[in-house]
């Protein structure tokens, strides 16, 4: 497949859009409220600290009980939440179950979308969203959104005390459970996993046989990139084990950079969702099946389907950077107490047994809270991934984004 024809046609919209949020950003900051969460002075002056204000005038960092907040949550009626996954629809259930009178109004919205939104309706002053249930997006959340007081932290202290570090003082937000982008592979096919080293796939054994959501369209796959550039040293030294000598950086920054040119040069099929990932690898009665990257749960999704998938979590010299699940509540929020008693519902409530988090703890999840036992047989203390570093992956992204389109 020529990567360049399925390229060329949208990746400049995707740059232009790229250029789009961060535009729409800097308006934000002098139009609207640019305080940062717990900050006193702002970029504008103007609305200069009110960010940060009615974070504490509304007790974001307070630790309430669940039935102190559904008294207050009854009064306010309704929730409206911005969620990545459409699995919030059964979280909305559990959630309308148990505490009646207050409705949950969700929006599935991806996260990418999501931050556009979110800075568009913030510049406007309008403040719909009440929880926001996203990923970081390359750091866009933390540096922008949290900064600029968009959207604000909640960690209520007998949820985040259950969880280890770097869960329990997150400076990103509160994290209620984990992923990963995993190496799919078909298991009619392969009864062991066939990439053990993230350098296979640069390899001519699977020269048109790697498939992978763009990195332009996907800010996983882009952070993935990301945490490979800011480990170079793993990725040089598995380089070695896998050749059996050192790296020829051919020009390239580093051995990060290197092996993104090598991979973008091996023919690679790109698509726009982990779904038809899996879809094409977990396929049944292929000879010669691809093998693809995506979100670890996507591993339940196929198997419902009768896909004939398995995941590879054992990749040298790790199997991704972590993907963190992330909890907000939006700044002015019109039903604070109702967006704290949900994200408390989501993230597994004072006892870890509330049925909201029951849809995320699944396989290929990994749940923060040492007292919520996983369904994902691999212990969250043994995955082997890159931490998350929200302030490389933002400052880092624009340049990875030029190196990328120069390969194409």
């Amino acid at each position: 497949m020529n990567l360049k024809k399925r390229f060329t046609v949208k990746s400049a919209v995707v740059v232009m859009l790229c250029s789009t949020v961060l535009m729409v950003s800097a308006c934000g900051s002098n139009t609207a409220n640019p305080a940062a969460s717990g900050s006193d002075k702002g970029a504008a002056g103007g609305q200069a600290g009110t960010s940060s204000a009615w974070a504490e005038k509304v007790g974001l960092n307070k630790t309430e009980t669940a039935d102190e907040l559904y008294a207050k949550a009854k009064e306010e009626g309704s929730v409206v939440i911005y969620s990545m996954s459409s699995r919030i629809s059964d979280t909305k259930d559990s959630f309308e179950a148990k505490y009646p009178g207050v409705k949950v109004e969700a929006y599935n919205v991806s996260s990418v979308d999501m931050l556009e939104k979110l800075i568009r309706e913030h510049g406007a002053g309008i403040y719909n969203a009440d929880v926001v249930f996203t990923k970081d997006t390359g750091g866009t959340f933390t540096l922008e959104l949290l900064k600029k007081g968009i959207v604000h932290k909640y960690m209520p202290s007998d949820l985040v005390s259950k969880m280890p570090e770097p869960y329990k003082s997150q400076v990103e937000g509160l994290v209620p459970y984990v992923e990963v982008r995993g190496i799919f592979y078909n298991t009619d096919v392969y009864k062991t996993p066939p990439v053990t080293n993230w350098w296979d796939l640069t390899t001519p054994e699977w020269k048109s046989r790697v498939m992978l959501s763009d990195p332009m369209k996907s800010a996983d796959t882009m952070d993935l990139f990301l945490a490979m550039i800011q480990n170079a040293d793993d990725m040089k030294q598995a380089y070695k084990e896998k050749f059996g000598k050192e790296i020829e950086l051919n020009g390239s920054p580093n051995a990060g950079y290197e092996f993104i040119k090598r991979l973008s040069k091996n023919d690679l099929i790109l698509t726009n969702s982990g779904g038809d990932i899996v879809k094409a690898v977990g396929k049944t009665g292929q000879a010669k099946p691809p093998i693809g990257l995506a979100v670890s749960t996507k591993l339940r999704e196929g198997q419902s389907q009768g896909l004939k998938l398995g995941v590879s979590y054992d990749v040298k010299p790790k199997v991704s950077q972590v993907e963190q699940a992330l909890l907000y509540i939006g700044d002015q929020s019109k039903h604070p107490n109702a967006a704290k008693l949900l994200i408390r519902w989501m993230a597994g409530e004072a006892d870890g047994k509330s049925a909201g988090l029951k849809p995320f703890n699944l396989s290929g999840s990994w749940p923060t809270r040492s007292d919520v036992t996983p369904v994902e047989e691999l212990p969250l203390a043994k995955l082997n991934v890159w931490k998350y570093d929200p302030v490389f992956f933002y400052e880092n992204s624009p340049k990875l984004r030029d190196f990328w389109l120069k390969q194409q």
